[in-house]
C-alpha cells in the first residue's frame, strides 16, 4: 500500500473512530439524563384515584407514568442578586411557579403555572435551621425557609409536589428578576397583549385594557411583575407572565433558528443570575429532543381552575380537585391498554 493512501486511510479511521465515540458519549448522557429526571418517581395520590401494581386505575381507565416526559420546575423569585444567600427568611419568596413538562417521543410541550398563592402544607425552619414542623401556607413562602437557595429551591419542590398531589418534580430552574431583565434585553422588544390597567414604573406609562404593548427589559419585568391588591390580582398576572412566555419563546426560537451559537449568549447572560440542580446530563437529553421542536408554537398552557379567596387578610387559592387531576393524568401519564375480553369458540 503506498504510503499517502495509508496515511489518508488512518485518517479516516481516526475520524470515524472519534465520531463513533461522541456519538456513543452523547447516548450514554441522554440515557443517564433521562434517568436522573425520573428519579424518584411517585404516583398521584388522591381520594379519586386507586393506585395498583401498573400504575393507577382513574375514571374506569387505567393509566402508568409516561417514560418519555421530563418534566422541571421553573422559580422565579421577587429579589435580585440570587446569589446572596441572606439565611432563612431572608432570600425572598417565589412569585412564579411554572412546571415544564416535555414529551421527547410526541415533542409537545406543556406548562402547568402554580399560583403562588395556593395553599399547601409547607416545611418550616428557625433561623438557626432547625426543622419546626408543617404549616398550611401560600406555596410562595416555601421559598423562605432556606439558608440558601438551593435549600430553598428544595422546600418550593417538595410544595410543589404536594400541591400536585404528590408527583415528584426533581430538577428546578431558579432565577432572579435580573436574569428575566437580561434575557428580555438580549432577545429584544416582544409585543404583549395588556389584560388589566397597570402602571409602567420603568417608564412612567399607563397601560390600558385591550391594549398592546412592546416591552422588552425593565418594562417586561415590570409586566410580569407587577399587581394591585385586589384578591384576584394574582390570576392576571399569571396570565401576563403567560403572554410574555410565549412571546418570548416565538422571538427566542426565531433567533436560534438562525444563530445557533445564541444559545451559548443566553446561557452565559443567565449564569451569574440562576441556580439550577440540572446536571450536563440531563441538559444533554432537553437539548437534543427540543432542537426539533418549535417551542413557541408547542407549548401548551395548562391552568388550575380553582377558588381565590381572602384568608387572613391575603389572597389564597384552592384548586379543584377533579380538574387538577384531570391536568396531572394527561400531563404525566399514559393510558394502558385495557386487553380485549376472548370470545368462546365454539
Amino acid at each position: 500500500m503506498k504510503k499517502p493512501l495509508k496515511i489518508t486511510i488512518i485518517a479516516l479511521a481516526v475520524i470515524l473512530a472519534l465520531i463513533i465515540l461522541l456519538i456513543g458519549t452523547i447516548a450514554l448522557l441522554n440515557n443517564i439524563g433521562k434517568s436522573q429526571f425520573h428519579k424518584n418517581d411517585a404516583n398521584i395520590t388522591n381520594s379519586n384515584v386507586v393506585e395498583n401494581e401498573e400504575g393507577i386505575l382513574y375514571k374506569g381507565k387505567k393509566y402508568k407514568l409516561c417514560s418519555d416526559i421530563v418534566s422541571f420546575l421553573l422559580i422565579g423569585v421577587d429579589k435580585e442578586n440570587l446569589g446572596d444567600n441572606l439565611g432563612i427568611g431572608q432570600n425572598g419568596q417565589a412569585d412564579t411557579l411554572l412546571v415544564g413538562s416535555v414529551n421527547t417521543k410526541t415533542n409537545q410541550v406543556s406548562v402547568i403555572p402554580i399560583s403562588r398563592e395556593t395553599l399547601v402544607d409547607v416545611n418550616q425552619y428557625t433561623t438557626n435551621g432547625v426543622y419546626s414542623g408543617v404549616s398550611k401556607k401560600q406555596i410562595c413562602l416555601a421559598f423562605n425557609y432556606g439558608k440558601d437557595i438551593q435549600q430553598c429551591s428544595e422546600n418550593i419542590l417538595l410544595s410543589v409536589s404536594r400541591a400536585l398531589y404528590g408527583i415528584n418534580i426533581s430538577s428546578y430552574i431558579t432565577m432572579d428578576l435580573k436574569a428575566l431583565e437580561k434575557l428580555s434585553d438580549s432577545v429584544g422588544t416582544i409585543s404583549v397583549p395588556v389584560n388589566e390597567d397597570y402602571y409602567d414604573s420603568s417608564t412612567r406609562t399607563t397601560h390600558k385594557t385591550g391594549s398592546t404593548i412592546k416591552i422588552k427589559g425593565k418594562s417586561a419585568v415590570n409586566y410580569i411583575h407587577w399587581r394591585t391588591e385586589n384578591v384576584d390580582a394574582n390570576n392576571y398576572r399569571m396570565e401576563r407572565q403567560k403572554n410574555f412566555i410565549k412571546a418570548f419563546m416565538n422571538k427566542a426560537a426565531g433567533e436560534i433558528s438562525n444563530d445557533f451559537s445564541k444559545v451559548i449568549t443566553y446561557y452565559n447572560l443567565m449564569s451569574p443570575f440562576v441556580s439550577t440542580n440540572i446536571t450536563l446530563s440531563q441538559t444533554t437529553y432537553l437539548a437534543t429532543n427540543c432542537i426539533r421542536m418549535n417551542l413557541g408554537d408547542a407549548i401548551q398552557f395548562k391552568s388550575i381552575p380553582g377558588e381565590t379567596f381572602l384568608r387572613d387578610g391575603y389572597s389564597a387559592f384552592i384548586p379543584n380537585e377533579e380538574a387538577l387531576t384531570d391536568i396531572i393524568i394527561e400531563t404525566f401519564y399514559e393510558e394502558i391498554p385495557q386487553e380485549k375480553p376472548q370470545t368462546a369458540s365454539k
